[in-house]
């Protein structure tokens, strides 16, 4: 009966704990997605864009989970331009992902990007193109998060919408599952909401 009792203790504890891991993420991830622009955007340039681009892309990626054995403990994000806000995409981002953040820049057109890319940030491309890469990347773990798609149109994962009061996202889930990667349930909830 002591056995049981203690059992049950701990189950209780350990789902109160990712109950309000749960909360505690969620809330965080409210504020990294809906962040303002400060009210001098048109004074200050891309700079508050590409900070609260890069806010919205780290809190997707830390909320991000790959299937076991497809990272290592460092992850790696893809920049294919011509992008506009992807300057302060940087390795500084490990401290939302919680792992070590490697960026790269590469071609659309390079085999690179199937093999060594874990999410791929996209900015101006055609729709011939992103439906080129999307069939290369069929069959990889790759979250794919488009800068100027925001109609969720090129079949990218996430869709960020970009104004000069904030910055959100879109979600095309049919492309999420296609993906393999999984998107803490907060996070498609937001996207809802946003809707």
């Amino acid at each position: 009966m002591g056995k049981a009792r203690t059992l049950f203790c701990l189950s209780v504890k350990t789902h109160s704990r990712r109950f309000l891991k749960a909360v505690y993420g969620f809330a965080l991830l409210t504020l990294l997605l809906a962040v303002p622009l400060a009210p001098g955007v048109a004074e200050t340039g891309d700079a508050a864009t590409n900070a609260a681009v890069a806010q919205t892309v780290n809190g997707i990626l830390s909320y991000s989970r790959w299937p076991d054995g497809t990272t290592s403990s460092a992850l790696t994000l893809c920049i294919i331009p011509p992008v506009k806000y992807a300057a302060q995409l940087t390795p500084d981002g490990s401290a939302f992902s919680g792992r070590s953040l490697k960026v790269l820049t590469l071609p659309i057109d390079s085999p690179l990007l199937t093999s060594e890319c874990n999410a791929i940030y996209s900015g101006s491309t055609t729709a011939a193109q992103q439906t080129d890469l999307h069939q290369r990347l069929e069959g990889h773990s790759i979250l794919t998060i488009g800068e100027q798609d925001d109609a969720c149109a090129l079949l990218n994962a996430f869709c960020l919408v970009i104004t000069a009061q904030h910055t959100g996202f879109k979600l095309n889930l049919d492309t999420l599952s296609r993906s393999g990667v999984r998107v803490n349930p907060a996070v498609l909830q937001l996207a809802r909401e946003k809707e």
